[in-house]
């Protein structure tokens, strides 16, 4: 393929280094999605070596570069999957991790008790919220990375935040 100048375009990434760069530029991001499913730093660290290992090896598979994050967000969260079935691992809700920042208006009280309510969620529901908000990515991203339906992600989407409602209701967190 060749873009308008006759110049060949590659659908994936040309070199290691932009490889690297990519992993550098996400790797906040796929540590906050590994660290939200199996809920344990040193297990997220493990996710997102794999992870990198992975993507790396099937790099040829990578259809469109501008779609990296999606794409690696995907294989963070499979490996995520594949790492509580064949653990077994229990969800330790007592590990802190750090969201994306939340508004500058919001004190740092209001941060810490959303950011400990999304923590009390579970999978998918925690998922959907940290990539939807903390992410900003589209619930078409969102289905394509956790393997699920559109409609499927609106679902869980509505249910977490009808989930955290509740919760911070009863912590009079609404008035």
């Amino acid at each position: 393929m060749r873009d308008e100048n006759g110049e060949r375009m590659n659908r994936y990434l040309d070199t290691k280094e932009e490889f690297c760069e990519n992993i550098r530029l996400y790797r906040d991001s796929m540590f906050a999605l590994a660290f939200t499913i199996v809920r344990n730093e040193q297990d997220a660290a493990d996710v997102v070596g794999e992870a990198v290992v992975r993507a790396y090896c099937n790099l040829h598979q990578l259809k469109n570069r501008h779609s990296f994050k999606s794409w690696i967000l995907a294989i963070v969260h499979n490996t995520a999957l594949e790492m509580l079935r064949k653990r077994c691992v229990t969800v330790d809700i007592d590990e802190q991790w750090d969201l994306a920042e939340a508004p500058e208006k919001t004190d740092i009280s209001t941060k810490l008790v959303l950011r400990e309510a999304v923590e009390k969620l579970n999978p998918p529901y925690s998922t959907v919220v940290i990539l939807y908000y903390y992410e900003e990515m589209s619930i078409l991203e969102i289905a394509k990375i956790t393997d699920a339906s559109v409609v499927a992600v609106k679902k869980q989407l509505s249910r977490a935040r009808e989930m955290l409602r509740k919760s911070l209701d009863k912590e009079d967190f609404f008035g």
